[in-house]
């Protein structure tokens, strides 16, 4: 999942300003695959854990540093909108871990910074990511 030109970013305390995108990534951490004794094929499968990592991408305009820092576990919630102006608004929540924050410069795109973050349930079962409609 792609969110373009998210609204009111919030990273724990710290507005973030000038976001282009968050991206959200599934992944499986654990995969069980069995086989039947008919064919070589693949009779059941299963991903009893997986992974939820997201990625940050903003345009940096100052020295201001957001404060964040691998290992700190901070709330992520941020408005996203079909258009800039459509509705209907969501508004997008997790709990999350910073895994890294990584800045890079080139002639072409400016300074772009990047947090990455691993989404952490509240209690191993429940989806890490909230997603509902705003009024």
């Amino acid at each position: 999942m792609i969110w373009l030109s998210p609204r009111n970013v919030m990273l724990g305390g710290v507005t973030l300003e000038h976001v282009s995108a968050v991206s959200l990534s599934r992944r499986a951490e654990k995969v069980v695959v069995e086989f039947g004794s008919v064919g070589p094929h693949v009779e059941f499968a299963d991903v009893p854990e997986q992974r939820v990592e997201i990625e940050i991408t903003r345009t940096v305009v100052d020295q201001q540093d957001n404060g964040v820092r691998p290992g700190d576990a901070v709330a992520l919630r941020f408005r996203t909108a079909p258009s800039g102006a459509g509705l209907p608004v969501r508004e997008v929540t997790a709990d999350v871990v910073i895994t890294g924050v990584e800045s890079k410069l080139s002639a072409r795109g400016g300074a772009m910074q990047t947090v990455s973050c691993v989404a952490v349930s509240a209690d191993g079962s429940a989806d890490p990511v909230v997603e509902a409609d705003v009024a």
